[in-house]
């Protein structure tokens, strides 16, 4: 008897949460989409902040915000990292902006910073006043295990954005948490912190998670390149061999 008190008790507990979340995402969407500048701005910030606050958001699906504002939500296979980015409409002269945030968990506690995940990475404190600016779709985070024994967790975030030629570009970073940082994973590309920094005419609308592949088995990365001066397709993959701690790039087999 108890037992089943207890059962529906927790399922109870889970729909509450499954309905605030949902609440909350319908307000804070239909706040972003105000023509209203302040209302808008005042949406935007609530959002990040329920983000920033609220753990159960790192498993939460966010169907009707991906529907409707191109939402991005890429989460790492063990649950500890995620990161969202979406358009804002804006566009600069090199750039269109997107937002980004990203939430880590550090012993089960969450973490999240507002602003380019490559100023999370390099450790760049947040600049609320340029928070969108130069921020870019984060696509995908493929996991890796490495070190000696495989207990260390190598994140590789691929991120993509169009250009003002209309040209798209697209790279990964790897990262790790330290201690209660996502910081970059220095030299882990042969020497180098990033793979893949493509630039190339998006007429195939060639998807990121397609330029970037794992190969667990054979422990090797794929990271597509264009291979001429007017980054047309097809180009070819550089190949890197994971040794446990860095890839280390492959000559042409």
């Amino acid at each position: 008897m108890k037992r089943t008190i207890y059962i529906i008790a927790l399922l109870a507990l889970v729909l509450a949460s499954c309905s605030k979340a949902e609440r909350n995402e319908k307000k804070y969407l239909k706040a972003m989409q105000s023509e209203d500048y302040e209302e808008a701005t005042a949406g935007f910030n609530d959002f990040c902040s329920w983000l920033e606050k609220d753990k159960s958001t790192m498993t939460y699906d966010f169907k009707l915000m991906r529907e409707a504002m191109d939402l991005k939500v890429a989460t790492s296979a063990d649950g500890k990292l995620r990161c969202y980015s979406w358009p804002t409409g804006g566009e600069s002269e090199s750039n269109r902006y997107y937002a980004n945030l990203t939430q880590w968990l550090v012993d089960d506690n969450i973490l999240a910073f507002r602003g380019p995940i490559d100023n999370l990475l390099a450790g760049r404190k947040p600049d609320i006043s340029k928070e969108i600016t130069l921020a870019h779709s984060i696509d995908t985070i493929i996991e890796i295990h490495a070190g000696p024994k495989g207990d260390k967790t190598a994140y590789l975030i691929a991120q993509s954005y169009v250009n003002s030629d209309g040209n798209k570009r697209s790279y990964v970073s790897a990262s790790y948490i330290n201690g209660i940082r996502l910081t970059l994973l220095p030299f882990f590309f042969d020497g180098i912190e990033f793979a893949g920094n493509n630039e190339f005419v998006n007429y195939e609308n060639v998807k990121t998670s397609d330029l970037f592949k794992w190969d667990e088995k054979a422990k090797r990365f794929y990271a597509y390149q264009t291979d001429d001066s007017l980054h047309y397709l097809p180009g070819k993959y550089t190949i890197y061999q994971f040794d446990g701690n860095m890839m280390k790039k492959v000559e042409a087999e």
